[in-house]
This record gives structure tokens, C-alpha cells and sequence, in this order.
């Protein structure tokens, strides 16, 4: 028999099998992934920058891969966390995905063409009970800046968006214990059906017309994709139910070819980079 043949029946040796792809100029073909990422609290720690660390690491990542964000905040809150890495995405949704915008560095001061806009008018007796929550709310201190019109989605905090970052800390310790942004989001969602209400990075609850959440980002993300992707993946740190990146995830863990991860900080979402790049 010659080698060939021996080699094609079976009798292969453990090199000659590691080797099969130099000696044949064969590659394995690598899956087209795209990556989701919400970023607050999992790309940054909470309302700050990408650390030294994960700004080194995302800025040599991002070269090799393709990546969308979806975030509850607007652009200049997005915008201050990324340290421009946004700029390289293949597009970024704010506001729970109700404002999408694509990387274009011709615009003034925000690097970003606005695609398409949500405008939302919330109702009128929202804005009184959520000032009824506040008054009848007696944790302290209360900060300001406590609701937030953001013309398509309201976000609405109970110790206030001035706080420091030792304020914002302890009442996310509080809300861990009272559960009041989950009961909240409830008595929103009971009194007006219409809408959705649902728990935002530490200390805020984002509100919205229902179903305009993070999950309609999925159907955008396939449509501006040129080729489809073998696999989507989103990485979040609110995927729980209760949280605002829960309708993204629960639609794709529908989908075959949607995965998603729940971290609870950057530096478990960097860990899980670190494998794929392994692959």
C-alpha cells in the first residue's frame, strides 16, 4: 500500500493530523460573529470610563471584529464611557435602541449620523406620579435631576442623576435589599399598559412605549448587515428579567443563531472575549 493510501484509511499520524491544514492549504473557515454589547456596567464600570485595562484591550479587539452597543442612556452619556471606541462600531442604539446611529466622523462634535428616531410623548399624569413617588419616597439623600424626558424613552431615579458615585452605590446596595425599582417598574407597567417600565444600570428605571426596547435592535442589526453574520452574540449585565437588556435576551435565546451572556462587570465580559479569540 502506498503512504497516501495509508494515511487517507486511517493511519495517520498525531503530526500529520495537526498538520493537515499547512500541508493541504486548507483553512478552517472562521464563523462571521457580531457582537451586542450593552456598555454600562459591562464595557465600563458604572457611569464611568472604560478602564485603562479594557480601553487597551477593546482598542486591539475591536480590529478584528465586528461590534453593535445598545445602551439606556443617550449619546454624550454613551459617548463619555466608550473613549471613542464607538466611533468603530458598526453603529450604536441609545435610549434602549430607540435612537440608532452610524459612526461618521464629518459630524460635528458627535461623530455620528442619527438613522432613525423614536420621538415618544409620554403621557402627561406619568410626569405627576412619578413626582408622587419621589415625595412620598423616604430614602435619602435626593440628589436632583431625578426624571429625565429624553424624547423617546423617560428615565426616572429615586436618589437622582446628580448623585456621586459613593451615592449611586449606596442606593444600589438599598435597591438590592428594598427592591423598589423592580416594584416600581410593576406598578408602571399595571397602571398604564401601554407602557413598558423595566430597571436601568444602579440607580434608574427607563420607561418606554411598549416594545420599544432593547429586542427591536436584533431585526435592525440583521437588515444592515451586507452578509449574515453565522452568529450574533449580546453581552449584558441587565439580561435578568426586570432588567432593560431582559427583552433582548429573551428574543435571542429564541433564535438559532443568537447567544447571549449575563456578566456582572467589564471584567467578565473581557474574559469572554478572551475565549473567543482563543477559538
Amino acid at each position: 500500500m502506498n503512504g497516501k493510501g495509508d494515511k487517507w484509511r486511517g493511519g495517520w499520524t498525531t503530526e500529520y493530523a495537526n498538520n493537515f491544514n499547512s500541508i493541504f492549504n486548507k483553512e478552517k473557515r472562521m464563523k462571521k460573529r457580531v457582537f451586542i454589547f450593552d456598555v454600562d456596567g459591562t464595557l465600563t464600570p458604572s457611569r464611568l470610563p472604560m478602564t485603562d485595562e479594557m480601553d487597551r484591550y477593546f482598542g486591539a479587539w475591536l480590529k478584528h471584529n465586528k461590534f453593535y452597543l445598545v445602551t439606556g442612556s443617550d449619546i454624550s452619556k454613551l459617548q463619555e464611557q466608550m473613549c471613542y471606541h464607538d466611533i468603530e462600531s458598526e453603529g450604536f442604539f441609545t435610549c434602549c435602541g430607540n435612537e440608532f446611529w452610524i459612526p461618521d466622523p464629518h459630524v460635528v462634535n458627535i461623530s455620528a449620523e442619527l438613522v432613525y428616531e423614536n420621538k415618544w410623548t409620554p403621557p402627561g399624569d406619568l410626569f405627576h406620579f412619578l413626582e408622587h413617588v419621589l415625595e412620598r419616597n423616604d430614602y435619602h439623600p435626593k440628589t436632583g435631576n431625578h426624571v429625565e424626558d429624553r424624547g423617546t424613552m423617560v428615565n426616572f431615579s429615586i436618589v437622582g442623576r446628580n448623585c456621586t458615585l459613593e451615592q449611586r452605590h449606596d442606593y444600589s446596595v438599598h435597591d438590592e435589599v428594598s427592591q423598589e425599582r423592580n416594584k416600581l417598574a410593576k406598578e408602571i407597567v399595571d397602571r398604564w399598559p401601554e407602557l413598558d417600565a423595566a430597571v436601568g444600570g444602579q440607580i434608574s428605571v427607563d420607561i418606554y412605549p411598549k416594545g420599544k426596547d432593547k429586542s427591536q435592535v436584533l431585526d435592525v442589526i440583521r437588515q444592515h448587515q451586507i452578509t449574515p453574520a453565522d452568529e450574533y452574540i449580546f453581552i449584558g449585565d441587565r439580561t435578568m428579567k426586570g432588567g432593560n437588556d431582559y427583552p433582548l435576551a429573551k428574543l435571542m435565546d429564541t433564535e438559532t443563531d443568537c447567544k447571549y451572556y449575563q456578566v456582572k462587570n467589564w471584567e467578565e465580559t473581557k474574559t469572554i472575549l478572551e475565549k473567543y479569540a482563543e477559538e
